[in-house]
């Protein structure tokens, strides 16, 4: 290989230098710079951002001194498989002028057991999950969702589907929408049916989370616009029951992902102990905490915000991060008796927030679950989430009981809460004021998952929040007004 600039011998002596096996051999933890020998020329990654073991690596970095996306594909079997079905995949995007990251170099190890795709990489664009994860409003980024959906019309009348329709396949900057990922494309009969248009739709809109119907029916609306569709209330209840079919494919999928050795969470599990934890928090004083959760309860700059029979909740810095750590004891040997042979609640709070975050309702952003056994009987576990800085609901109301319209917008910000949750066939199950955290946006966060329940059937679902309402009506006896403006809501 000629190296023609200075640039490129100074970053092989900075990166250390991969071969096929190595990379063949990296696992969901491996996340350091290297460089990579193609067939003529080297690729430098600065960044991994994704890698499936074993088979692909997603990464930035440079090549030609171009700031790049490079796509590695290594599958001992199916290497050149996979990347002729990307290469299909971004061709058919060029041909319909979808807007994708433009293709600078398809290249191969020398050893001929890579492929690797080089990418153009798109500066000030973030992915549209990012956008939607951590929008403050809904409203605020409506415009550009109808933009997405001015993108996906125009696919469909070509008759482009996205079988792998995500929002990280959505790259977003001021001027255009661009389309990730061709390995998923299909080319059917341009100008989809109403029938496929609107099941892709559904996937689509699906992703949006619960408890968001108005603006999903708002996107439907405007998709349906552009398509010149006349839209009758049919189809709208067709729409909302396919969107319910996606959720629950979507969470099903998902289950199996929290509780197993992924890219996003590591799973260690000996005859002791089962943990789990959210890899993006793997730093030194966080994994000796897992090793030894006991530790933390004994050290002197921690804030214990419960000290109950059942559970004990602290408040600790682990690598400059808050974190709550619910300890679930056990308050004497018959009780130990009864929970040691079922699912523990740290099990429990760990599922359910999982559930709740994919479909973007607030709740604290579940980190770690530790089941402590012996002989194979479960003890002590632990749940730990971030810290939320707020207020407890009850708190906010009083203090601001005289604020009509503060109070008006809060009580209905909850109702939406609740109802986003019932939509996931779920119940709290424990709805005291203090459960409802308002944070720094005065947006309401639901905490202490322990007694919340899903429902298998409509009718259990309604007694189940039955008994919710009345429960979250109780808090407001001191506060007749805001327990007329909710009664009013619900």
């Amino acid at each position: 290989m000629t190296i023609p600039n200075e640039n490129k011998q100074a970053n092989i002596n900075r990166f250390p230098v991969l071969t096929s096996k190595t990379l063949h051999a990296a696992n969901f933890i491996f996340n350091s710079p290297f460089a990579f020998q193609l067939a003529t020329d080297c690729v430098f990654v600065e960044k991994i951002v994704r890698i499936l073991p074993q088979k692909r690596l997603v990464a930035f970095g440079t090549w030609q001194n171009k700031p790049i996306v490079a796509k590695f594909f290594f599958s001992s079997q199916r290497a050149k498989q996979h990347v002729e079905k990307e290469l299909k995949g971004i061709k058919l995007l060029q041909d319909c002028r979808v807007p994708t990251p433009i293709l600078l170099e398809h290249s191969i190890s020398q050893d001929k057991k890579v492929h690797v795709l080089i990418f153009e990489r798109i500066q000030d664009a973030e992915n549209l999950y990012e956008i939607w994860q951590y929008k403050k409003h809904t409203q605020a980024i409506l415009p550009l969702l109808q933009s997405v959906m001015i993108e996906l019309a125009t696919q469909h009348v070509f008759g482009i589907l996205q079988h792998d329709l995500h929002l990280k396949n959505f790259l977003v900057n001021e001027k255009n929408v661009y389309m990730l990922d061709g390995a998923t494309v299909e080319r059917c009969t341009p100008l989809l049916s109403k029938k496929t248009s609107m099941q892709h739709l559904a996937l689509f809109l699906s992703q949006l989370g619960a408890g968001v119907e108005d603006q999903q029916l708002c996107l439907f609306n405007y998709y349906a616009k552009l398509r010149g569709w006349l839209i009758k209330e049919e189809d709208k209840s067709e729409l909302f029951y396919l969107i319910k079919q996606c959720n629950e494919k979507r969470w099903k999928k998902f289950e199996k992902k929290i509780f197993r050795e992924t890219s996003h969470f590591s799973r260690k599990q000996d005859w002791q102990t089962l943990l789990i934890y959210n890899r993006q928090y793997a730093f030194p004083e966080f994994l000796a905490f897992l090793q030894d959760p006991e530790s933390v309860f004994q050290r002197d700059d921690i804030t214990l915000l419960k000290n109950g029979r059942s559970s004990t909740v602290i408040k600790v810095t682990l690598d400059q991060r808050e974190l709550v750590v619910k300890r679930y004891n056990m308050k004497n040997r018959w009780h130990h008796l009864r929970r040691c042979l079922r699912s523990t609640r740290a099990y429990a709070s760990w599922r359910l927030a999982q559930k709740l975050s994919l479909f973007y309702l607030p709740t604290p952003r579940p980190v770690a679950m530790i089941e402590k056994k012996f002989m194979k009987l479960r003890g002590k576990s632990y749940f730990v989430t971030e810290y939320v800085a707020g207020e407890h609901a009850s708190d906010f109301f009083t203090r601001h009981a005289q604020d009509e319209e503060k109070t008006s917008t809060m009580v209905k910000r909850i109702v939406a809460l609740l109802k986003g949750i019932a939509k996931l066939e779920i119940t709290h199950g424990d709805l005291k004021m203090t459960n409802v955290l308002v944070n720094r946006h005065e947006q309401p966060v639901i905490i202490d998952l322990d007694s919340a329940a899903e429902h298998l059937s409509l009718s259990s679902l309604h007694r189940g929040w039955k008994k919710e309402i009345k429960r979250l009506l109780e808090n407001f006896h001191h506060l007749p007004n805001v327990k007329e403006k909710f009664e009013q809501v619900l």
